[in-house]
């Protein structure tokens, strides 16, 4: 079996997939913010043969409102993919612990589908990436792989 890499895909392809792979989907009509929500954009995707789908629920009284839980924005966000190049330039003594630390936090599984760029990192673990590698001593630039724009999903 291959290695899995990640690979961008258009947006009509992307949105085909988590519409097909059961994401939850909004049908809200009244809701602000449908032109931009992911769930709200998700309902034309979805294939005509599916008799259910997992959808939001609109009983809830934060839905449909300014301060939707469920708000997913549609505009794709630059993420890093790929961590390996982080500990190039990095003595032993603080790339061990910090690799350590960061499979414990994420688990194996993740961290080494961030590792090889297998899946980007969330804006929000790339900052817990850059003050892990701050609180184990490292004062440079952190340096992931690359980049890739895509979807929070």
């Amino acid at each position: 079996m291959g290695k899995k890499q990640y690979t961008t895909k258009n947006r009509e392809e992307v949105f085909k997939e988590k519409a097909d792979k059961g994401y939850g989907i909004c049908h809200s009509q009244t809701c602000e913010q449908r032109g931009h929500c992911l769930h709200a954009l998700l309902c034309s995707y979805v294939p005509q043969d599916r008799y259910y789908t997992t959808c939001v629920n609109l009983n809830n009284p934060l839905m449909q409102t300014a301060h939707c839980p469920a708000y997913l924005s549609d505009q794709p966000v630059r993420m890093p993919l790929g961590i390996s190049n982080i500990y190039y330039d990095m003595p032993a003594r603080i790339a061990s612990p910090l690799k350590q630390h960061l499979i414990a936090y994420f688990n194996r599984k993740r961290y080494y589908e961030y590792h090889f760029g297998r899946r980007p990192v969330s804006p929000v673990h790339e900052q817990y990436i850059r003050q892990a590698a701050i609180r184990y001593g490292w004062q440079h630039p952190i340096e992931f792989n690359g980049y890739v724009e895509d979807y929070l999903w």
